[in-house]
């Protein structure tokens, strides 16, 4: 089969620390797209030709790459989004109705209803989607899923997640202060807990019958400057998205209690980043991380069963593939892109808006407390 061509939107061309966002392009998207036989990059639909262009130049793109804004182009078969998320749908809306395949990061758009408009928009015009909550298809995820599954800790009894994020903190960079602003739709809510969830769910079942209690203990942040040393660029900026989310509730079908506690800081010395607890009737699994983000993944990331009958503590190795010599960013991301290309499952504009769901009800039951944090 040819390769599938892709047009990608947010690639730019700019040095990472002169262009508002994440870098998570180049460093997610790229090296697959770029190593794989599977996929050829042909456009970059940015904001202007010349920044089209600078991109290319920059990453080193072929140089019959397009460098354009026309995402309805028929020489393109894949439209990947991969911007600031209250921007997602306007450059993916040609696309769309033109009936292509679209791949949109998560969260899919700044709140529930514009995710919905673009999941009925896809319906309609029989395009293919996929959102990029790739957590799930981690080798560390799937080894749990195997475990849990294989009932090597029994009945499951019950679960903690605690996770610490320093970028939640009481500082923020000055290429994502937007984070800051809940209307914009990135924060530790949709992002951090949102693909939380997903891996979670993934493992244990979904969550069904919860509570939740989000709290804004840093209402006004100073923004910071990574290129220059870290230094102060504004002082107190307002800060309108929660640093501390608790979330408790039951996951089917074992019906065994949760309890989520995602908070922003550093974690103390010594003590991971993440701790996810599976407790059993038989023993327990335990995973750390240095980094919250299972969906990402990290290095030192360990999963361990204990065995209550023998008290012996086994490290669970995950299965291994040739996508685990691409950059640790883009590994997961290249196992979304190959179940796409193969026809397995992935999850689409309807997952998400799943997704988009528990979130709104989340801050639903936030706004409509009586008592305020």
């Amino acid at each position: 089969m040819p390769p599938i061509r892709v047009g990608l939107v947010g690639l730019s061309g700019a040095p990472p620390d002169q262009y508002e966002g994440t870098s998570w392009t180049p460093s997610a998207h790229l090296p697959y797209l770029l190593a794989s036989p599977h996929y050829e990059i042909v456009a970059l639909l940015n904001t202007s030709v010349a920044s089209g262009k600078a991109a290319i130049e920059r990453y080193s793109l072929p140089l019959e790459t397009k460098a354009y804004g026309k995402p309805e182009d028929p020489t393109v078969d894949l439209v990947v989004v991969s911007i600031r998320v209250d921007r997602h749908f306007a450059p993916v809306r040609p696309s769309i109705i033109a009936g292509k395949s679209v791949f949109v990061e998560w969260p899919l758009e700044r709140n529930l209803e514009v995710a919905k408009e673009m999941a009925a928009l896809a319906a309609k015009h029989g395009s293919k989607t996929m959102v990029g909550l790739q957590g799930s298809f981690s080798p560390v995820i799937r080894k749990l899923k195997e475990t849990v599954a294989e009932e090597k800790i029994g009945k499951i009894l019950s679960s903690t997640v605690f996770a610490s994020m320093v970028n939640a903190g009481p500082k923020e960079r000055k290429n994502v202060r937007y984070f800051l602003d809940r209307e914009v739709g990135g924060s530790i809510l949709s992002i951090h807990l949102g693909h939380a969830i997903e891996y979670i769910t993934s493992v244990l079942g979904e969550i069904t019958t919860w509570n939740s209690l989000l709290s804004n203990r840093h209402e006004f942040k100073d923004i910071i400057d990574p290129s220059k040393d870290n230094k102060i660029i504004v002082k107190d900026a307002p800060n309108t998205v929660p640093d501390q989310i608790m979330l408790h509730g039951l996951v089917s079908p074992s019906n065994a209690p949760i309890s989520i506690h995602f908070r922003g800081g550093k974690q103390f010395p010594g003590t991971p980043a993440l701790e996810w607890r599976i407790q059993g009737e038989k023993g327990e699994l335990r995973l750390t991380s240095s980094s919250f983000g299972l969906n990402v993944g990290t290095p030192d990331t360990k999963v361990e069963l204990f065995d209550e009958e023998s008290g012996i503590v086994e490290e669970l190795v995950p299965n291994s593939s040739e996508l685990d010599d691409l950059p640790i960013p883009a590994q997961n991301i290249a196992r979304l892109y190959e179940a796409f290309r193969k026809g397995e499952w992935y999850p689409d504009f309807e997952w998400a808006v799943k997704r988009h769901e528990m979130l709104a009800e989340i801050w639903r039951r936030h706004d409509e407390a009586t008592i305020y944090t």
